[in-house]
C-alpha cells in the first residue's frame, strides 16, 4: 500500500511520493532527471534535457486556449540531504521514509524533500491531467539550487518558449513572491601550525539538536549556530583550565544554519567537572529560546597530534568576530532582511581550517559591503578567503501582468486578500532572468515548515488548496 494513498490531490502526492523513492542530492540528479525524461516520453510530451541536466518539458494548449499566453511551471529536482544524529539512512541509496502527522507529511529522521519535490510533483499532475484548461505549457525542472542554482544559471536562451513563469518554490499559502535575495559564498582557509602531543587525557566535545534551518528563510528567528556556540565553549574552557585544541568540525551545508558542532581537546588532567560546567554555562546563553539543545563530552584516547596555541586563538578570535544571522534589514519593508550571512561550516584540514560562510543580499551594494567586512576579519588573522561565483537578486517588476492576474484569482477562489512579498531566501527567478529577461515572474507554493531540517513538514490540506489555485490560475490565463 502507498504510505499517501487516499490524500488529496490524488496525482500530486502519487507523484511526490515516486520522486520520494529517487535519490535527489544536489550534484547527484542524474537518475530524477532521466525519471522525468521517461515520463515525458510516456505522456507524448516534447522533452528536452540539456548537459546540467534541467529537463523541460512541453504540452500543447487545450482546445481553445491555442492563442494564451505561454506558461511555465518551475521548480528543482535537487534536496537538502540532512538527517538526525542517530539516523542510518543513506541519500545516495535509500528512498525518503514518508511518514503523515496528522495534517501534515514529514520524513523519518531526515529531510523530507518538499523543497522542492512538491513543485515537481504538482508540474507533473498538471501534465499528466487531460481535462485541465491551460495554454501553451512547459514544466522546467533544474538541478544544484540547493547548492549554487547551477542548473537556472546553465540553461541557455532560446529553450524556454513562454513568457510567464510560475515557480512554486514558496513556502506559505496566500503568499505571492516577486523578488528574492541574491548571494555569494565565502570560504576562509586559516592556516594552522600542529604540535606533536603526549597529553594523558582527551576529549570529544559535542553540541547537537540545534533547530537549524533554512539559512535565508530562517535567518532572522535567533536561532542558535552551532558553530558559534561551540566557540563559546573553548573560550569560556580555556579561563579555567590549560588543553590543546586537536580538531574542530561543525555544520553541513553552507545553506542550512548549523544544527551541529564537535571539537576535540587534549589535556594534562581529567577535566570532567569543569567540562560539565563549562557546558551547562553555556547551555544556560541558548536555553530560552532553543530548549532542546544538547552538550556533552565523552573521554577517548590515541590523539597524538594538536594545533598550537598560536593557531588556536587566531581561529577563537577570527570566529568571534565574523557575524553571522541579520546583517542589515530592508528600509522600506523593515520586516524583511535585506542582508545576512550564515557561518556555516567548519573543518580542520591538515594544514588548515576551512570556514565555509554563505552571504544573501536583495541589494548588490549591500552585499559589497558585507564581502569587505568578511574579508578584512580574515586578512586580519592572516587567513586566504575565495568568493564564489555567486547568483543574482530577482528584482521586483513594476508592470507583471501575471502578479496581477495571480492576485485576482487568489480572491476569486478564497475570498482572501494575497500577500506580495520580497523574500531574502534565494530563488531561481533571478538565476533565470539572466537568460530570460522578458519573462514575467512569480513564485507560489503550499506552507511548509523547518525546510532544510529533519523536522521539515509539508501541510496536506495547503497542498491541495495551492494546486486548485494553479490549475485556476491557469485556466485564466488566455
Amino acid at each position: 500500500m502507498r504510505k499517501l494513498e487516499g490524500l488529496k490531490p490524488e496525482r500530486v502526492f502519487y507523484y511526490f511520493e515516486e520522486i520520494s523513492k529517487i535519490p535527489r542530492e544536489s550534484y547527484h540528479e542524474k537518475e530524477i532527471s532521466d525519471y522525468l525524461v521517461q515520463f515525458g516520453k510516456d505522456h507524448n510530451l516534447e522533452v528536452y534535457q540539456d548537459e546540467s541536466l534541467n529537463v523541460v518539458l512541453r504540452k500543447k494548449a487545450s482546445s481553445g486556449y491555442e492563442n494564451a499566453p505561454g506558461v511555465i511551471l518551475q521548480g528543482h529536482m535537487d534536496m537538502v540531504c540532512e538527517k538526525e544524529e542517530d539516523s542510518k539512512h543513506d541519500f545516495s541509496k535509500d528512498p525518503i521514509d514518508l511518514l503523515i502527522e496528522g495534517n501534515h507529511i514529514t520524513a523519518n529522521k531526515t529531510t523530507l524533500g518538499a523543497d522542492n519535490g512538491i513543485a515537481v510533483a504538482m508540474g507533473l499532475a498538471v501534465l499528466e491531467d487531460e481535462n485541465l484548461l491551460h495554454g501553451p505549457l512547459e514544466l522546467l525542472v533544474t538541478t544544484s539550487e540547493e547548492v549554487d542554482l547551477g542548473g537556472a544559471l546553465a540553461l541557455k536562451s532560446g529553450i524556454l518558449q513562454g513568457k510567464m513563469l510560475i515557480n512554486i518554490d514558496s513556502e506559505e499559502e496566500g503568499i505571492l513572491t516577486v523578488g528574492s535575495a541574491g548571494g555569494e559564498g565565502v570560504e576562509i582557509t586559516l592556516p594552522i601550525e600542529k604540535i606533536n602531543i603526549r597529553h594523558p587525557f582527551a576529549y570529544r566535545i559535542k553540541i547537537q539538536n540545534f533547530l537549524g534551518g533554512h539559512s535565508g528563510a530562517e535567518i532572522h528567528k535567533q536561532r542558535g549556530n552551532a558553530n558559534k556556540a561551540m566557540v563559546e565553549v573553548l573560550d569560556l574552557l580555556k579561563e579555567k583550565v590549560d588543553f590543546l585544541l586537536v580538531s574542530v568540525k561543525g555544520g553541513s551545508k553552507d545553506n542550512a544554519i548549523p544544527r551541529a558542532a564537535e571539537v576535540i581537546i587534549a589535556t594534562e588532567e581529567k577535566l570532567d567537572m569543569t567540562l560539565r560546567e563549562v557546558l551547562k554555562e553555556v547551555k544556560e546563553l541558548y536555553i530560552s529560546f532553543e530548549p532542546q539543545v544538547e552538550m556533552f563530552f565523552e573521554e577517548i584516547i590515541n590523539v597524538y597530534e594538536a594545533i598550537d596555541e598560536n593557531s588556536f586563538y587566531q581561529y577563537v578570535n577570527l570566529m568571534e568576530e565574523i557575524p553571522t544571522g541579520v546583517y542589515t534589514w530592508m528600509k522600506d519593508y523593515p520586516e524583511i532582511v535585506e542582508a545576512s550571512d550564515n557561518l556555516a561550516i567548519v573543518k580542520t584540514e591538515e594544514e588548515s581550517i576551512k570556514i565555509t560562510i554563505s552571504l544573501r543580499s536583495s541589494e548588490p551594494d549591500i552585499l559589497a559591503r558585507l564581502k569587505k567586512c568578511i574579508s578584512e576579519i580574515a586578512e586580519k588573522y592572516k587567513a586566504k578567503y575565495e568568493f564564489s561565483a555567486g547568483y543574482p537578486e530577482w528584482r521586483y517588476r513594476s508592470d507583471s501582468p501575471l502578479r496581477e492576474k495571480a492576485i485576482q484569482i487568489w480572491k476569486e477562489l478564497t475570498g482572501e486578500e494575497m500577500k506580495v512579498a520580497i523574500i531574502h531566501a534565494g530563488l531561481e527567478c533571478g538565476a533565470l532572468s539572466q537568460n530570460y529577461p522578458d519573462i514575467d515572474f512569480i513564485s507560489i507554493g503550499p506552507n511548509m515548515q523547518d525546510v532544510h531540517t529533519p523536522e521539515e513538514k509539508l501541510e496536506i490540506a495547503s497542498t491541495e488548496k495551492a494546486y486548485q489555485y494553479l490549475v485556476k490560475l491557469l485556466q485564466e490565463l488566455k
